[in-house]
């Protein structure tokens, strides 16, 4: 997948101010990528991402962590299966379900199949050392979450990252939905590194 060079551009911007933003002797960021209801882009961005970090020279993993609407297999062209879901099952070893190179730079670990049960998967203890273990292997891990105000899978997520980035649509994003997200990142004790608007347009343009 290609990106125009605008677009391009502005996903390296997002990955300066993740420079700043970030702690610098952070050694493996986990970023969250989420979006108060679905439908506002938050798949396509933590993609993009992941590709401008990896052109960077940092070793990334991009983690579908949306076991209920999974996109980045449809998005990559990729298999879903075997993935995160049945990492967290005990299934399969993460090694087996990782797919390498994606991109130079750039693996990936698809959602796998879809559970009954993804917000206990989320919150196991499997979870936490399925991270702890990839951030010793790899420079940056982005996490493609689901909507924060839709379901509580997001907040799970939320507690084994470093922060997340909250993706709004401009002109459809409601003020009441960003507010909730928010208040739910709060309870969650997980910090807030900023806002991706989404959709903008160009003065100009059509």
């Amino acid at each position: 997948k290609n990106l125009e060079f605008t677009a391009t551009e502005q996903y390296k911007l997002i990955r300066a101010n993740l420079d700043f933003t970030l702690p610098e002797n952070e050694k493996c960021p986990i970023i969250g990528v989420t979006s108060s209801i679905r439908g506002e882009g938050k798949s396509t961005t933590a993609v993009n991402l992941s590709y401008v970090l990896a052109e960077k020279g940092s070793k990334v993993l991009l983690i579908d962590g949306d076991m209920r609407r999974p996109s980045q297999a449809r998005l990559l062209i990729e298999k879903a299966s075997p993935g995160l879901s049945n990492v967290l099952a005990g299934l399969c070893e993460a090694d087996v379900a990782i797919r390498r190179n994606i991109k130079p730079n750039l693996d990936v670990l698809f959602s796998g199949e879809i559970p009954p049960n993804p917000l206990e998967l989320l919150g196991s203890p499997r979870m936490k050392e399925l991270i702890d273990t990839m951030s010793e292997r790899y420079d940056v891990i982005l996490v493609d979450t689901p909507p924060i105000s839709v379901v509580s899978d997001a907040c799970e997520i939320a507690n084994v990252t470093d922060g997340v980035l909250f993706l709004v649509r401009q002109n459809e994003t409601e003020r009441d939905a960003v507010r909730k997200g928010i208040k739910q990142m709060e309870l969650s004790n997980c910090r807030l590194l900023g806002f991706v608007i989404n959709g903008v347009v160009e003065e100009g343009s059509k």
